[in-house]
């Protein structure tokens, strides 16, 4: 219950803990610090930055020169 506290708070950055963090493996501390950060940005910005640019779109409107008159 006391690991489910933790990450929550740190994906919410919210600052609260009860303690347990410093004894986390460093393994551990690493996955709270990249919690930490995915909360502070965002997920939806931190998957846009881990997935690049999107692709160029797999479709395109026809083009016609229409002549009124």
């Amino acid at each position: 219950m006391e690991m489910i506290f933790e990450v929550s708070s740190a994906f919410g950055t919210v600052g609260l803990s009860l303690g347990i963090t410093p004894k986390l493996s460093t393994g551990g501390k690493v996955v709270i610090m990249v919690l930490m950060f995915i909360g502070k940005i965002g997920i939806f910005t931190f998957l846009f930055f881990i997935g690049g640019k999107p692709d160029k779109q797999a479709y395109h409107y026809p083009k016609e020169r229409i002549i009124i008159g």
